[in-house]
């Protein structure tokens, strides 16, 4: 896609005047500005880049588990076992935004005005991530929480003890030794700003706005360190560690018309972000139309996204019911 030129050459018959010339400029270099923002999904997961010349797909064999025995001295080793893997395929495809601006309104902008509009272009962008990633949630085959469940510690509890006890089923014996898909952590969680607000309700204490309401939480919680420290910092993109697991709110992630959403609680490495760089991704224009006297802006990048290992996330399902206290 064709860059900006020069101040003053000519485009197609057209000339950019140079003021408006430096406010693309400056709208094109933030929206390429990839943000760093705690919380987008982007960077709580794997992000595995697809290097160029390296075809269309990215691989990566997740391994079956192997068992150890004891054995005797002097007696040959009979408990062969094959290693078998099973391929995860990502194949990244093309988003974009696009905006068309007048050159009569591009030359009343002034360089806010420019900022802000790149900004919006790369905040489209994130949300779709955001959406694209969230989107997978749903899909781990454990859960912890239910329809109308109210965020509470218990449930950060639950996740954690799922993600490190490994394939525990109620009503199965389990042989020693077989935890061979636990996790270890760091782990992480993410949930809707209204899921969020509950859960920092049910640590701080007091009645809760939405249905089903909740107390005070057990004795000596309610003005304690912990407490005020929620009470005192409130919902940050970043909750910090909660109950064992770092915490993000995401206003991205999608809501039933029951006020249900599905949020992540897991390790990095449950789910791989696979971007692809190549010549022509990023923002840029058009050349402008001397007819309709405007430019196109386009942003385009090319990305994949996959579960990579159900070992390894759990799905948080909650209530999003909006807060009113």
């Amino acid at each position: 896609m064709a860059q900006i030129n020069h101040p003053g050459n000519a485009l197609n018959g057209a000339t950019i005047p140079s003021n408006v010339g430096n406010y693309l400029r400056l709208m094109i270099a933030t929206a390429r500005n990839t943000p760093q923002a705690e919380g987008n999904l982007t960077q709580l997961f794997q992000n595995d880049p697809l290097p160029n010349h390296m075809g269309t797909s990215w691989n990566s064999t997740k391994f079956g588990t192997l068992q150890a025995f004891s054995l005797q001295a002097g007696v040959d080793m009979t408990q062969q076992q094959a290693l078998t893997g099973t391929n995860v395929s990502v194949t990244p495809g093309e988003v974009g935004v696009q905006i068309v601006l007048t050159r009569k309104g591009v030359a009343q902008w002034n360089e806010d005005t420019a900022e802000r509009a790149g900004v919006a272009m790369r905040n489209a962008m994130d949300r779709k991530k955001d959406t694209d990633i969230g989107g997978l949630f749903s899909g781990f085959s454990r859960r912890v929480g239910a329809a109308a469940a109210v965020f509470s510690l218990g449930h950060i509890g639950a996740g954690i003890s799922r993600l490190a006890g490994g394939a525990n089923t109620t009503g199965t014996a389990i042989v020693a030794g077989n935890g061979y898909d636990v996790n270890d952590g760091p782990f992480l969680f993410v949930a809707r700003p209204e899921s969020v607000h509950h859960l920092l309700r049910s640590i701080v204490g007091g009645p809760m706005a939405s249905a089903p309401t909740v107390g005070t939480t057990s004795p000596g919680i309610e003005g304690s360190g912990l407490s005020q420290e929620f009470a005192r910092r409130g919902q940050s993109k970043s909750l910090g560690e909660i109950g064992g697991a770092q915490g993000y709110r995401n206003a991205n992630l999608a809501k039933d018309s029951s006020d249900d959403v599905s949020g992540f609680i897991g390790e990095k490495g449950a789910i791989v972000y696979v971007p692809m760089e190549y010549e022509g991704l990023g923002a840029g224009m058009k050349d402008p139309d001397v007819s309709l006297r405007a430019f196109e802006v386009n942003m385009v990048e090319d990305y994949g996204f996959a579960e990579l290992d159900d070992n390894k996330g759990v799905e948080l399902l909650l209530d999003a019911t909006p807060a009113t206290s």
